[in-house]
């Protein structure tokens, strides 16, 4: 089985694009929203090819909530 994970990076303007690797279907979905909803007030998401095989790789890009 391949590893599970979850791959954040935030740029100086406070976007977060969040990528994810070994999540199948809409388990990539749910495990950013899980992640995410705290954080975001928008998100955009690219479902890339490989959403649609068997294992799944999804880059989101959101807009951070100010704290």
């Amino acid at each position: 089985m391949a590893d599970k994970k979850i791959v954040i990076d935030i740029n100086d303007k406070g976007e977060i694009k969040a990528e994810t690797f070994g999540l199948q279907g809409t388990e990539c979905l749910i495990e950013l929203d899980k992640l995410l909803k705290d954080l975001a007030l928008e998100t955009t998401t690219m479902k890339k090819e490989e959403f649609f095989k068997e294992g799944v790789t999804t880059t989101n890009t959101v807009k951070a909530k100010n704290v």
